[in-house]
């Protein structure tokens, strides 16, 4: 046993480095990115949303990649939703 460690005990370091990092940093990344995907088709018209530049404004349409959104009485703007940060309650 001590003889295959010491033949490819480095092999199994890095072996085990890279499934730590895996574990720690990727899979949580897919999931908050899955999340994200999931809020964004779920958008629909009504919604009251805050964009990543913190404006607040309520879905007037939903495209395939862009959502209009009210802002006040009049104004409407285009954003990306990938631009959408949270939609509230």
């Amino acid at each position: 046993m001590n003889e295959i460690f010491a033949k490819y005990g480095t092999v199994i370091m890095i072996a085990i480095w890279i499934a730590i990092i895996y574990f720690f940093m990727v899979m949580p990344n897919k999931k908050k990115q899955k999340k994200q995907k999931a809020m964004m088709d779920a958008l629909k018209d009504g919604d009251e949303i805050v964009t990543i530049g913190g404006i607040k404004g309520t879905i007037a349409r939903v495209d395939e990649s862009f959502v209009v959104i009210k802002i006040d009485k009049g104004t409407h703007m285009t954003i990306r939703k990938s631009a959408v940060a949270v939609v509230l309650d």
